[in-house]
């Protein structure tokens, strides 16, 4: 047979390696991705809503061997404060790459945040949309709510897949951490390291009213990043009383414990406030945080402090270390107790330092910073005037447990 020409020859290995190319792609159809890995790029895969446009940002690829980073993560959880134990785990676990584009959704790209190129594929990563209106209404919302930090995005991803991103029965969490915890539980429930470590874990949820929204609470120099398990919260109007919310991980994503009655709880008449917290809280003497608006006036406090018995209630306090977009609360450590008006001085007990809060708090904190140490011996006496606020006691109380103040007493000043 004469030699093939050589044109011939190009012809048919063009031919040959195109059919290669063939098999190579049916080949790979029909693969599950195991959980947690990111879809092959422009899959589309998880957001029913076909191939990826061609100016998508590429996904954040997860870490070669992110499960044993998680795993210590998971493994010293434990010992962190509860304030600051969900960005430890969101830290140290990310089975589908890099939080930061989700977690930072909220500021705008003009303001060194994500582009919405960006959070799109971290989302496609995770593979967040259950369905194609999932994607739909999660993206048609993004652009009017970041630079606001609404969660309109968030809630309406949740409302379309609900038990899918762990919505369901209660939605009022739905935000970029939320998201984050629930594909970390799918993950590391699936591995045989990690899902023991999930068994015990104990994680806090920022205090929502039924509509999402929490008091802006204050800010003060010295608190300890555990709010603990009941909580009294006070409003101009009302007491309530209840247990704080907190979640567990596992393979249905996250699992909400919020007591018998969700966030803010019961409520509850003054005179009826010591008996309430005795069923929440039987243990004598535990410290319950009391959780008010920054704003407030700090005089409605000390009605609730009378009414609490012998149950020390301690002043909470915005706790650094969260993630973005969560206001945990802590606790200033100074128990507070009532002072009946012209209650006499108790004979052996050294006079303690008084205090009179007023608005701003500048003076009672120079008084604390000038005060000898054996004035601080006994619980100092506040005295609080009519304008000052909830965010001046904290700051007040701050600089009292920095002198390692254990208690202090509130009164009304006198006119």
């Amino acid at each position: 047979m004469p030699p093939m020409p050589r044109a011939g020859r190009l012809a048919a290995l063009a031919a040959l390696a195109a059919l290669a190319a063939a098999l190579a792609a049916c080949k790979g159809k029909g693969k599950e991705a195991p959980p947690g890995a990111a879809p092959p790029a422009g899959s589309g895969a998880g957001s029913g809503a076909g191939s990826a446009p061609a100016t998508q940002a590429a996904a954040p690829a997860p870490a070669a061997d992110w499960a044993a980073r998680c795993e210590a993560a998971l493994a010293g959880a434990p010992q962190v404060k509860p304030a600051r134990r969900v960005q430890a785990i969101i830290d140290g676990c990310r089975p589908c790459g890099d939080w930061t584009p989700l977690l930072r959704w909220g500021v705008l790209a003009t303001d060194g945040g994500p582009k919405a190129a960006e959070i799109e594929a971290a989302m496609e990563a995770c593979r967040a949309f259950c369905k194609p209106d999932a994607k739909m209404v999660f993206l048609g919302t993004l652009d009017a709510a970041r630079g606001k930090h609404a969660p309109k995005p968030w809630r309406e991803l949740g409302e379309a897949c609900g038990a899918e991103v762990s919505a369901k029965p209660d939605g009022r969490y739905m935000s970029a951490p939320y998201f984050a915890l629930d594909r970390i539980a799918r993950a590391a429930a699936a591995h045989p390291r990690l899902a023991p470590l999930l068994a015990t874990l104990e994680l806090p949820l920022p205090p929502l009213s039924l509509t999402g929204g929490a008091f802006v609470l204050p800010s003060a120099p010295a608190i300890v990043p555990d709010a603990g398990a009941v909580h009294v919260t006070v409003s101009t109007t009302e007491i309530t009383v209840g247990a704080l919310p907190h979640a567990r991980l596992g393979p249905a994503g996250v699992t909400v414990f919020a007591g018998e009655t969700p966030y803010p709880g019961a409520k509850v008449a003054p005179k009826a406030l010591a008996a309430a917290l005795d069923k929440l809280s039987p243990e004598p003497r535990a410290r319950i945080a009391m959780i008010a608006p920054k704003a407030m006036a700090a005089r409605r406090l000390i009605e609730v402090v009378a009414a609490a018995g012998a149950h020390e209630l301690v002043l909470a306090a915005a706790a650094s270390g969260g993630p973005e977009g969560w206001s945990l609360p802590g606790v200033v450590p100074v128990a507070l107790s009532p002072v009946a008006p012209g209650a006499p001085a108790v004979a052996g007990v050294p006079a303690s330092l008084a205090l009179t809060l007023g608005e701003p708090a500048d003076d009672a904190l120079r008084a604390i910073k000038d005060a000898p140490a054996d004035k601080l011996a006994a619980p100092p006496t506040i005295s609080i005037e009519e304008k000052a606020t909830v965010e001046g006691l904290a700051k007040l109380l701050g600089a009292l447990a920095h002198r390692d103040v254990p208690a202090a007493r509130l009164r009304r000043a006198r006119p």
